[in-house]
């Protein structure tokens, strides 16, 4: 098997999810990736482009030859995207050089390797360090961390945070499932404003489970109002990240179950306009786990008027938020299922949101 260094970078578009894409087209068409640097995030090297580059390193094991594998990623960057011009340095949306392949020496005019100018980027020596810094240049005969130290290149390389691209995320969720327990702790984690759905204010909740009939629409008229005033307040107030333990779809998926035809109707235009009025969150969170669970849950809890709460309508709940949360094409999701609750499923479950922001944020 041939070894390969590969630098992956993009700085217009979804900058993660090409890069992401690239990586599986790689392994799918011309090798396995057997390791990767993290991602890191500088200006546009050699150009005034404002829009800043995220690159990483790889190392590839393949059965194709140095020329083979060029034209595979050619092909790659093509199908994402890249449209090469007679502008040197110009922005794309993915590119990927071959840095070394084995100890190698090609000079042609369609072929350089060792890449003739990685020795002068620091955005290619930081990725590469990090995962083969002893790996010695076959011309320099130097090793890649020699080459980093000696660099006079003076482009700062900084560890890519994706966070920093995020305004705003939602914990959502069925009666019970545990959505303002892991908003809470996500909001510690990531250092954000934690929003809590203020639903114990909400005096028609006990009259609700009495008389569903009676009191359905004032109850969802309420917390429609309700969540919007408190949204709206903190994106007026709060200048860092948000977590809240509730989206404003809710209010739709809750009034579909409980309204009448007529009123629903009358309900989803107002809810159109207030929705128009509001940032869309950058994530939603899907809190999925059985009805027993749910109940466990509830019961747990003690608030006296759930206890009356039926398993039909905690399923009609699942079965609508799954519904709502899936018809979001435009807002990316994460639909987390829990089978049991236990003292380290707030710490899994916020491993798998970095994991998932790490993935699909760029």
């Amino acid at each position: 098997m041939n070894v390969a260094f590969l630098c992956l970078g993009g700085n217009i578009g979804n900058r993660i999810e090409n890069m992401t894409a690239a990586k599986k087209a790689i392994e799918a068409h011309l090798g396995k990736i057997n390791k990767q640097s993290g991602i890191y995030e500088t200006a546009a090297w050699g150009s005034d482009s404002q829009n800043n580059y995220l690159n990483q390193v790889i190392e590839i094991r393949t059965k194709l030859s140095a020329t083979k594998l060029l034209t595979g990623l050619l092909a790659i960057e093509k199908k994402l995207g890249r449209k090469r011009d007679a502008t040197k340095n110009s922005d794309r949306t993915v590119d990927i050089d071959i840095l070394f392949f084995n100890d190698e020496i090609h000079a042609g005019k369609k072929m350089e390797i060792p890449h003739p100018r990685l020795q002068e980027r620091n955005f290619v020596l930081k990725p590469l360090s990090e995962i083969a810094g002893n790996l010695k240049h076959p011309i320099l005969k130097k090793t890649i961390k020699t080459l980093l130290k000696q660099s006079k290149d003076k482009l700062a390389v900084k560890p890519y945070d994706p966070v920093k691209n995020l305004r705003y995320i939602c914990i959502e969720g069925n009666i019970g499932s545990g959505k303002s327990t892991l908003a809470l702790a996500l909001a510690k984690k990531m250092n954000a404003a934690f929003v809590p759905e203020e639903f114990e204010d909400n005096l028609l909740l006990p009259l609700f489970y009495e008389n569903k009939k009676l009191f359905a629409f004032p109850l969802e008229y309420s917390f429609l109002i309700a969540r919007f005033k408190q949204l709206q307040y903190a994106f007026k107030h709060e200048k860092k990240l948000i977590v809240s333990d509730y989206s404003i779809y809710k209010c739709l998926w809750f009034a579909k179950i409980n309204l009448t035809a007529k009123d629903y109707s009358l309900f989803k235009e107002q809810f159109k306009l207030m929705l128009a009025q509001l940032p869309k969150p950058d994530l939603i969170i899907h809190l999925s786990t059985t009805t027993n669970n749910l109940k466990q849950n509830i019961k747990k809890r003690g608030r006296k008027y759930e206890q009356s709460i039926s398993e039909d309508y905690l399923n009609a709940i699942s079965a609508r938020f799954e519904k709502g949360v899936n018809k979001l094409k435009d807002i990316k999701t994460l639909n987390l299922a829990v089978n049991t609750y236990h003292p380290k499923l707030e710490k899994t479950s916020i491993r798998a949101i970095n994991n998932f922001i790490k993935e699909n944020f760029g």
